[in-house]
């Protein structure tokens, strides 16, 4: 499962000055506190601490940030730093109680370079619990360049559901969102889509599941840019999208890999309409590697139906319930 195949940095303890900034004696001018980098910086967050603060510093997990937002702003591009995002119990399935209720509740924007975010989920299957603090708004939208995102469980908002987890956006003026890591994540049946890509290039999206998002697992805004030269591999989609735009809806798409994913519809599998609920990468983008996908439908007009490839596409040796396909549907 996702999140449990998170690995955390080991960090480095920076040494406690006993002079600080003594002339002559090396060291007494570093900073307390971890890093991972020579220079980087580790944060923490956690809204179920009793000490959290969003007015303190955040290096010291017993006096965390109280928001994720808090600390994507106290940290500085390309340095190394790194955000850990302590557990909660907040979930549909759990068993409640009193402890750790708090879950990350925000809309959060990185502009932050080269940061890293993890969710700690201790021996968690799902990951860090992450809502939209806005119905039908967006958990993360990443406009940072360089950005990786990991263990976390995104559902829809508590005030009304739906919304996006993840969003990056690239424009070349003030948004930056390309080179972005997604893996070992969650995205959930009351989410409307998992991941929306905005003229986003060199993203690698992998070993994440998508179960019965409401309308898209990976998604692309056919009236905006489309994604390019990115790598989507080894994920999971159950049942997104059904009667939605399905489990990736990225026409235009162009240079991508898709390979190793697996594809699962009910529609499909029963061999009922599934007009391109599974992966559609439409028509005006082209040169996509489309190989080694596990897809629950037959050959024929179901697979037709169910994704749609561009004529400039190859598709070759994705696995059908009833044997391989050479060929790319149409």
């Amino acid at each position: 499962m996702p999140s449990a195949n998170v690995n955390l940095p080991i960090p480095l303890t920076r040494v406690n000055p006993m002079f600080p900034g003594q002339f002559g004696v090396p060291g007494t001018s570093n900073k307390t506190g971890l890093r991972t980098h020579c220079t980087g910086a580790v944060f923490y967050v956690d809204p179920n601490a009793a000490g959290a603060d969003d007015a303190r510093d955040g290096t010291d997990p017993n006096c965390a940030f109280e928001t994720l937002q808090a600390a994507v702003d106290a940290c500085t591009s390309w340095r190394g730093d790194v955000i850990y995002v302590m557990a909660n119990n907040d979930s549909q399935y759990g068993p409640g109680g009193t402890d750790y209720v708090l879950c990350i509740d925000e809309d959060v924007t990185v502009t932050k370079h080269g940061i890293r975010i993890v969710g700690v989920a201790q021996s968690s299957t799902l990951g860090v619990m992450w809502r939209p603090a806005t119905a039908g708004g967006i958990a993360c939208l990443i406009t940072g360049f360089d950005v990786l995102v990991e263990g976390f469980c995104f559902y829809g908002s508590l005030l009304g559901g739906g919304g996006t987890g993840i969003s990056c956006v690239w424009d070349g003026v003030t948004d930056w969102g390309e080179n972005t890591v997604i893996r070992n994540c969650f995205f959930g049946d009351d989410i409307d889509i998992g991941i929306q890509l905005e003229y986003s290039w060199n993203c690698y999206i992998y070993d994440n599941e998508f179960q019965m998002c409401d309308d898209a697992g990976i998604y692309c805004d056919p009236a905006d840019s489309p994604m390019e030269y990115c790598t989507i591999k080894d994920n999971i989609f159950m049942d997104v999208g059904l009667g939605g735009t399905g489990a990736m809806a990225i026409s235009e798409a162009e240079g991508c890999t898709i390979k190793n994913n697996t594809v699962f519809n009910t529609n499909a599998q029963a061999g009922a309409a599934c007009t391109n609920e599974g992966i559609n990468t439409g028509a005006g983008g082209g040169g996509n590697m489309v190989v080694g996908n596990y897809f629950s439908c037959a050959s024929g007009a179901v697979w037709n139906d169910f994704c749609t490839a561009d004529g400039a596409d190859s598709w070759p040796g994705n696995f059908l319930s009833d044997g391989i396909s050479v060929v790319a549907p149409t």
